[in-house]
C-alpha cells in the first residue's frame, strides 16, 4: 500500500539547466522576506488582534487567577479548549508575559508547520525539491496573505502545528502499512488545543475507511475513547461550565460562507496546479490522498465560515492541503516526459514562476512592511507612534476606576479584571442567551466604563489620531 519509496523516485533535477532554474530559490527568498516582519513585530507593544488580550486573560486563568470557564451569567465566554492556556500560561510565567509567550509560540509553530508540510510531501511520494517548494509556499503564503496570524497570541497556529505533525506521521505510517494509532491520537490531542481543525483527521479516517477498513475501525474506537476521556477530564476539572462555554450561542448564515470564496484568491495557482496534477497523475495514490485532503479542507472551510465571527483561520487546513499539492505538482513536473517541447525543468520553473508572480502582483495593504522596516526611516517613526499611542491608552485605562470596556489587550496590560468579552457577549444577547440590555444596564449603572480605543494602537487600523472618550452613563444601542 506504499505510495512508493521517495528515494527510488528521485530524479536528477534538470531545472538548473533551464532559464527558470532559479525560480524555486526565489520562492524560498520570498518566504524568508515575508516572515521578517511578523518576526520583528512579535516584540512590539502594539495590538495585532483583539484576541491577544482575550487569550492572555485565559492563560492567567489556567494558572488559577480566575475560573477558566466562567459561569453563563458572566459577560465573558471561553469557547476554546483548555490545553493551549496551560502551555501559554506556563511559558508566560517563565518569560513574564503571556502575550509574548503566545506570540513566540505562534511564530515558531508557523515554521514547524512548514517543516511538517515537507515531511508530508515526502510521505506522499514527493522528492526533496518538491518538499522544499511546498514548505516555502506555506510559510510565504501565511506570512504574506495571513500575516496577522503569524506571531499573534492565539492558539490557532500551535494547534495547526500539532495537527499537521500528526497528519504527516499518519501519511508516513499509512504509506508503509504501519499502525496509524499514534498519529491519530496526536491529532486528537491537537483538537484540545483548538477545535476547528477537522479536515486532517477527516481525511485520515476517510482514507483508512476506503483502503484499510480494519485499521480505520481500530483507530476510530481508540480515538473515540480518548476524546471521551478528554471531555470527562474537562467536566471533572471545570464542571458544566466547560460545555456551556464551548457551545455558546452565535449567529449562523450561509451568506457568510461566501467570504471563504474571496479568501481563496491567494491559493488560485496552487489549487490549479493541484487540479492539473490530479488530472495527469490520478493513478498515483499519494496524489489521490492529497486531493481528498483538499476537498475535505474546502468543505470544512465553507461550513465553518457560516458562523458569525469566524475568521480566515478556518481555511488554514486548505492552505496546508494546497501546499502539499504544490509540492507534489513540482515533483511530478520534474518526472514528466517532455510536454509540447517543454523539458521537466522548464515545467518546474514555470510552476515556481507562476507561484512567485502571485505573491509579487498581490495588492495587500502594507505588504511592503519588510522593505519599509529595513529601508524606510519613516516606518520606524510610525512604529514609535503606535507604541506611544498604546502606552497612552494603557495609562488612561489604568487611571479609570472600576471595570472598563476597552480592547482586551489594553485592559490586560492595564491590569484591569476581565469584565466583558464584547463579541461573544453580543452574540449571546442577540441569540437570547443573555438579556438584551445586559451591557446597557451595566454602563448605565456606572458598573462599567467604556473607554474608546485609539486605532493607532492596532496594526490593522489606520495611523490617525482620535479624541478619547469615557462613557460610563451614555446610552448604548441594543446589539
Amino acid at each position: 500500500m506504499s505510495h512508493g519509496s521517495p528515494a527510488s523516485q528521485e530524479h536528477p533535477s534538470t531545472s538548473n539547466r533551464t532559464a527558470f532554474g532559479w525560480m524555486p530559490w526565489l520562492l524560498l527568498v520570498l518566504a524568508a522576506w515575508y516572515f521578517l516582519w511578523p518576526a520583528y513585530r512579535v516584540f512590539l507593544n502594539v495590538e495585532i488582534d483583539t484576541n491577544e488580550g482575550w487569550n492572555a486573560y485565559f492563560a492567567d486563568a489556567a494558572l488559577g487567577r480566575m475560573p477558566l470557564y466562567p459561569s453563563p451569567e458572566k459577560l465573558i465566554t471561553n469557547n476554546y479548549p483548555p490545553v493551549s492556556y496551560y502551555i501559554v500560561g506556563g511559558l508566560g510565567r517563565l518569560l513574564g508575559d503571556p502575550i509574548l509567550a503566545g506570540r513566540l509560540l505562534s511564530l515558531t509553530a508557523t515554521l514547524a508547520i512548514g517543516a511538517a508540510v515537507a515531511v508530508a510531501i515526502r510521505a506522499l511520494g514527493g522528492d526533496r525539491a518538491g518538499a522544499g517548494v511546498g514548505a516555502a509556499f506555506f510559510v510565504a503564503t501565511m506570512s504574506h496573505f495571513c500575516e496577522r496570524y503569524v506571531g499573534m497570541d492565539d492558539p490557532q497556529m500551535l494547534a495547526q502545528a500539532l495537527m499537521t505533525a500528526g497528519f504527516a506521521a499518519f501519511l508516513r505510517a499509512e504509506a508503509k502499512d504501519r499502525s496509524c494509532l499514534a498519529p491519530i491520537l496526536l491529532m486528537g490531542f491537537a483538537g484540545f488545543v483548538k477545535h476547528n481543525i477537522i479536515a486532517m483527521p477527516l481525511t485520515a479516517f476517510l482514507w483508512l475507511g476506503f483502503h484499510r477498513p480494519r485499521e480505520a475501525v481500530k483507530c476510530a474506537a481508540v480515538a473515540g475513547v480518548g476524546v471521551a476521556l478528554g471531555f470527562a477530564l474537562c467536566f471533572a476539572l471545570y464542571g458544566r461550565e466547560f460545555f456551556a462555554n464551548m457551545l455558546f450561542s452565535r449567529q449562523y448564515s450561509w451568506k457568510l460562507s461566501l467570504q471563504a470564496a474571496r479568501d481563496l484568491k491567494p491559493l488560485v495557482v496552487a489549487l490549479a496546479a493541484s487540479i492539473a496534477l490530479g488530472w495527469a497523475q490520478w493513478r498515483d495514490r499519494g496524489v489521490r490522498l492529497c486531493l481528498l485532503f483538499i476537498v475535505a479542507a474546502l468543505g470544512a472551510d465553507f461550513m465553518q465560515r457560516s458562523g458569525a465571527g469566524v475568521d480566515l483561520n478556518a481555511g488554514f487546513d486548505l492552505m496546508i492541503a494546497a501546499s502539499l499539492g504544490v509540492g507534489l505538482a513540482f515533483t511530478h513536473a520534474g518526472r514528466a516526459p517532455r510536454w509540447r517541447g517543454l523539458s521537466p525543468g522548464t515545467l518546474q520553473g514555470g510552476l515556481a514562476l507562476a507561484i512567485c508572480l502571485r505573491f509579487l502582483i498581490s495588492q495587500i495593504d502594507d505588504a511592503n512592511r519588510p522593505f519599509r522596516l529595513l529601508f524606510d526611516p519613516s516606518f520606524k517613526t510610525e512604529i514609535a507612534t503606535r507604541e506611544t499611542a498604546m502606552a497612552a491608552m494603557i495609562a488612561r485605562v489604568q487611571a479609570t476606576p472600576g471595570s472598563v470596556m476597552c480592547t482586551n489587550y489594553v485592559c490586560y496590560r492595564a491590569g484591569k479584571p476581565f469584565a466583558i468579552d464584547k463579541f461573544n457577549a453580543t452574540q449571546r444577547m442577540i441569540t437570547g442567551a443573555l438579556p438584551r440590555d445586559a451591557l446597557k444596564s451595566l454602563i448605565a449603572s456606572g458598573q462599567l466604563t467604556e473607554v474608546d480605543s485609539d486605532p493607532r494602537g492596532n496594526w490593522g487600523q489606520p495611523l490617525r489620531a482620535v479624541t478619547p472618550r469615557h462613557k460610563s452613563s451614555e446610552k448604548v444601542s441594543a446589539p
